[in-house]
């Protein structure tokens, strides 16, 4: 994964990936509908798919737990669904709010302790500045454990995925 915060945030990461069905787009995207479970839900909306590994089975909980978004497409062979794992939209809103006025907020802690600063000034007078400065470092962190935590997750679903486009052969 890239280390910037657009591919952190806005981008679908590495985990791009490509399946192959035998069967036509509309069969496809039935037979995964009729495969969702207590373990892995989903939603099929036209040709879109959305599948998650439910809450009870999910090593990242809540908000940050990926999703799988993708698009079933005609294929000579039958059909493709191709997609990408990514966090939930708003939750990528959030993280972005948070980092981004966190980082305003520890701007303008600076600019106040610049102004304040003089020759006897000491590291002790830094230190509100320095805790503000950790905010946006904080929520980077968050979003990154969050993902390592999901690898889990992406992995069952992808095999979740696999298992249902081959015996629908």
């Amino acid at each position: 994964m890239e280390n910037s915060l657009p591919a952190l945030l806005w981008t679908p990461s590495q985990n791009r990936m490509t399946f192959d069905s035998s069967l036509s787009a509309e069969a496809t995207l039935a037979h995964l509908q009729a495969g969702f479970s207590a373990e892995f839900r989903g939603r099929v909306e036209g040709n879109g798919v959305k599948l998650w590994r439910a809450r009870d089975y999910s090593a990242s909980r809540g908000t940050f737990a990926p999703l799988f978004y993708g698009v079933v497409t005609p294929s000579a062979t039958g059909s493709q669904l191709s997609g990408h794992f990514q966090m939930h939209p708003m939750t990528r809103l959030y993280t972005a709010a948070w980092i981004g006025l966190s980082s305003l907020l520890a701007l303008i802690f600076l600019v106040a302790a610049l102004q304040r600063a003089t020759p006897q000034s000491t590291a002790g007078d830094a230190l509100p500045v320095l805790l503000i400065a950790l905010l946006p470092l904080a929520g980077l962190l968050l979003v990154r454990v969050q993902q390592a935590k999901g690898q889990a997750d992406e992995k069952a679903v992808r095999h979740w995925i696999r298992e249902m486009l081959e015996n629908s052969d």
